[in-house]
């Protein structure tokens, strides 16, 4: 591959003179194409409309990110943004080179012929150095040194670029109270599921799409994504998306940012369908991504028309000695609350209380978490995110599927015959209900056979 130095002392000489310029400019303007390849674009911090340096590569993303031009880009941007060199930069001479790639081969024999069928053949440096923005930056060396400040910065690794780039959007008191939780969503491997990669670059034009596939998400993030130019710049980021659809990067990032995740308490499951009158729902209240807890407090509030307490059992989280607080029980309402005397929980994740209730009704309800506290020794008060959990109205009785494995078949009809007649019979087998067993449950199990 050809180097820049090859021409360093091209200025000095005194004969043919514009046409020597035209030559040192072309070859000024391919080595800028190479050096431009590896730089790395920053989005705006403050808002303000993009610098020049970045609107060229928010264009030319794919381009510039090039590998194979990556080692020759600091000598070139050293060349470029010389005086003598800026004095032959102009944007009809970097045209015409590019529409008469073989003139330099002409005046550098050395010069590398994939590199000359290069420029021959690859419409998007072609186009890269007609843009008018590039040849404005071609001529710019404050530019030029912004680009090798951003392609040292796009040496780090990702995690590393992304805090150097948002340092100061970081330390904003709104973002770092939004933060923990809004990348605790992202990290879930249900929400990673469905995360395509044009989702983010949609949630920037429309952020409430965004809401539509998290419904999780902080509103307030939302309102943010739709009004604040710095919230904007950062998720329409090529690099942040690329973290945000990675576990590990986000990991990462909140480990060196010392990011605390809010402990999550979600009520198991998270839909159910209800079971019939005078059966019991059973449900599970569940603790993640906690870390140090030594005790919980909740609120479960729930349909007095559709449920009835029974019981509350506290889980296994907590090991060692604990206190219970009595369990306060109100119409609609169940609280609990236990803490550990001797040592904080020693996983992150585990059960908190299983709870029974009775249905009275069945129909559609919800269970709603309240007024949840998960606190650490020394009075620490843990950021939380609750997961609430519904009820759904059962699908309608279908008394003929006698066994009730979702099937009408053979089964339900023996087992109806070998009731036939009898006094005793179970209350399944009486499918009609009117309190006898005969040929009409029979034929009634018959005409929904195969269902």
């Amino acid at each position: 591959m050809f180097s820049c130095k090859k021409i360093k002392n091209f200025p000095k000489m005194n004969h043919n003179i514009s046409l020597k310029h035209f030559f040192f400019v072309s070859i000024i303007s391919i080595c800028f194409i190479f050096a431009t390849n590896a730089f790395s674009q920053e989005p705006s911090q403050t808002g303000a409309e993009p610098s020049l340096a970045q609107k060229v590569f928010e264009k030319y993303r794919t381009l510039l990110l090039r590998e194979d031009i990556q080692a020759l880009l600091p000598t070139i941007l050293e060349e470029i943004k010389k005086p003598e060199n800026q004095e032959l930069l102009n944007p009809a001479t970097i045209t015409a080179v590019v529409d008469s790639p073989d003139v330099l081969k002409a005046f550098v024999p050395d010069i590398d012929d994939e590199f000359i069928t290069l420029l021959k053949e690859d419409q998007e440096i072609q186009t890269f150095l007609k843009d008018a923005d590039v040849q404005t930056l071609l001529q710019n060396p404050a530019a030029i040194d912004e680009l090798a400040a951003l392609l040292e910065t796009s040496e780090l690794p990702l995690v590393e670029r992304i805090i150097e780039r948002y340092q100061v959007f970081f330390q904003r008191e709104d973002i770092m109270h939004l933060l923990p939780g809004i990348l605790a969503e992202f990290k879930n491997p249900d929400n990673q599921a469905l995360l395509q990669p044009n989702t983010l670059t949609l949630a920037v034009e429309n952020p409430d799409h965004l809401k539509e596939v998290l419904p999780q998400i902080d509103d307030e993030f939302i309102r943010l994504l739709k009004e604040d130019a710095e919230v904007k710049a950062f998720i329409s980021d090529p690099d942040v998306q690329l973290l945000l659809q990675d576990p590990a990067a986000i990991d990462e990032l909140v480990a060196l940012l010392n990011i605390k995740f809010p402990v999550v308490v979600r009520i198991v499951p998270a839909s159910v369908e209800s079971p019939q009158a005078g059966e019991q729902l059973v449900i599970t209240v569940d603790v993640a991504d906690g870390q140090g807890v030594s005790g919980y407090e909740g609120t479960i509030q729930f349909d007095p028309t559709a449920l009835r307490f029974v019981s509350l059992e506290h889980g296994s989280y907590f090991s060692g000695q604990v206190l219970s607080v009595p369990t306060a029980v109100k119409e609609n309402q169940v609280t609990f609350a236990q803490i550990a005397i001797e040592t904080p929980a020693s996983t992150t994740e585990g059960t908190l209380v299983t709870i029974t209730f009775e249905v009275l009704n069945a129909k559609a309800s919800t269970l709603t978490l309240s007024d949840v506290i998960i606190g650490g020794f020394g009075g620490v008060n843990f950021p939380v995110t609750v997961e609430n959990a519904e009820i759904l109205e059962p699908p309608p009785a279908r008394p003929w599927d006698v066994n009730k494995d979702g099937r009408v078949n053979i089964l339900d009809l023996t087992f109806v015959a070998s009731h036939f007649g009898k006094e005793d019979a179970p209350p399944a087998a009486d499918v009609n209900g009117d309190g006898r067993v005969n040929i009409l449950d029979l034929t009634l199990v018959a005409s929904h056979f195969g269902e």
